[in-house]
């Protein structure tokens, strides 16, 4: 069976997940994500998945502050300083703005 490219993409994806966020911290996290993405993957994928590996702590930090470090430098950044919303542009269009400027399809 050939893949096409957005398949072995979801593939890949599906075999390694990084949870990021101290949410996840409690005991049994990691096999009720794996059980619950497990469960949202097409049958056809699944037999196709060698294994899936959840990450829950990264190496050398910690969890809970690797959100904050990401969004840090996410602000830093110069490709988003045209995401900022300022407070003349929220004035004058309010959360018809949103649509324009967030980063993912909502």
């Amino acid at each position: 069976m050939l893949f096409t490219d957005s398949e072995e993409l979801r593939r890949r994806l599906y075999s390694c997940i990084l949870v990021v966020g101290g949410g996840l911290q409690f005991e049994g996290a990691m096999s009720w994500l794996q059980h619950q993405v497990t469960q949202a993957i097409p049958t056809s994928m699944q037999m196709q998945l060698e294994s899936m590996d959840i990450i829950t702590k990264p190496k050398d930090m910690d969890s809970s502050l690797t959100s904050w470090k990401g969004g840090a430098i996410l602000a830093c950044l110069d490709s988003t300083q045209e995401l900022w919303i300022r407070q003349q542009e929220w004035r004058q269009f309010s959360v018809r703005l949103l649509r324009e400027r967030a980063p993912f399809n909502w």
